[in-house]
């Protein structure tokens, strides 16, 4: 997985779709955000996609789910009395 939006492939796995018309009925029914390109094919971003499907807001999204180079919180700030 790569690229600013989801792949048709993905998009189809999300859906359950291969048809654009249907998959924007889809993401309609389910309250998605997209916009359509020139061909009709629905774009979802995939930072919004990682947001609804409620991965870490600041994660990566890789081929195996969450990038283990992702950003992790630093608690040294975080002092026990």
């Amino acid at each position: 997985m790569s690229g600013l939006f989801l792949s048709a492939d993905e998009l189809a796995e999300l859906t359950g779709f291969k048809a654009p018309r249907f998959q924007a009925r889809w993401l309609d029914k389910n309250r998605w955000h997209y916009a359509l390109a020139r061909n009709a094919q629905p774009r979802v971003a995939r930072a919004y996609f990682g947001e609804r499907m409620g991965l870490r807001a600041h994660a990566q999204v890789s081929g195996a789910g969450l990038d283990a180079n992702a950003e992790q919180p630093d608690f040294s700030a975080i002092r026990r009395r």
